[in-house]
């Protein structure tokens, strides 16, 4: 399996007494961007958290630039730069946009932790990125929640990782915040950075992937999105899909419910 960015075979996944994920297998080759959508329910969270090393599989096997995360999870997640959907940061102890996108390199520092102005600088191009550089002295409790997202994409991005998890960052967002995350995700593409991206619909990532992943549990389907964006491929996971046309294109709506 090694010599792949991500390889995935047969991973199947049980939290509690549910199977999650059940003999899902894929690899990504290259540096690309891969589009994971699926009905609630159908694992791509828990895929992601596989890939972190933060769940252990039933049976079959991934791996990360040649390496298990559950086995060597701290040498992949020096790798990996991961926005979960809910980031669990205090409000109990007031941190500024600089301290919270500071926290991306020190967690992979090893003991004892010290910051350099290298990694400040880092961190400053990091929110550069997403349009935040003048937010560095303001407390993160106090911005938007649009805001917040970007600096925690900005912390992610603060390591410079090979590989970019990024789980629901669009949910939520105003217009300004998805403009800039596009175009930030545009930009890592043409350095041939990795991007894996869950997204609940297809909109507004679709124009930049190079690969969707259709999970249900198991994998419906895998390829390029010519190949995958089709009526009679989707229709069966998504009964209430539509075709609407925006902008002077045709546009897949999944029609699935978020809880």
């Amino acid at each position: 399996m090694s010599g792949h960015i991500v390889s995935v075979r047969n991973l199947s996944v049980k939290l509690g007494d549910q199977v999650v994920l059940e003999n899902v297998s894929f690899r990504v080759d290259e540096p690309s961007l891969i589009l994971v959508v699926g009905p609630n329910g159908a694992g791509k969270t828990t895929l992601l958290k596989v890939m972190l090393g933060l769940i252990k599989p039933l049976k079959g096997e991934a791996e990360v630039f040649g390496l298990n995360p559950f086995r060597e999870g701290e040498k992949v997640r020096r790798l990996i730069g991961y926005v979960p959907q809910k980031d669990k940061i205090t409000y109990e102890t007031p941190l500024t946009v600089g301290e919270v996108v500071l926290m991306g390199t020190l967690l992979r520092k090893r003991f004892p932790r010290s910051i350099s102005r290298s990694d400040v600088e880092k961190a400053r191009k990091s929110l550069a990125y997403m349009g935040m550089e003048d937010k560095w002295k303001l407390l993160f409790s106090e911005l938007s929640g649009g805001q917040q997202r970007r600096v925690l994409i900005a912390r992610a991005l603060s390591s410079d990782p090979s590989l970019l998890l990024l789980d629901e960052v669009f949910a939520g967002l105003d217009l300004e915040s998805q403009e800039k995350l596009l175009e930030v995700l545009r930009m890592l593409k043409e350095n041939w950075r990795t991007i894996i991206i869950v997204e609940h619909e297809l909109d507004p990532v679709i124009d930049l992937a190079d690969k969707i992943l259709v999970l249900n549990r198991s994998m419906c389907v895998y390829g390029e999105p010519r190949e995958v964006l089709s009526e009679d491929k989707l229709k069966p996971i998504y009964p209430c899909l539509k075709t609407i046309e925006k902008e002077g294109r045709q546009l897949i709506i999944l029609g699935d419910k978020h809880a």
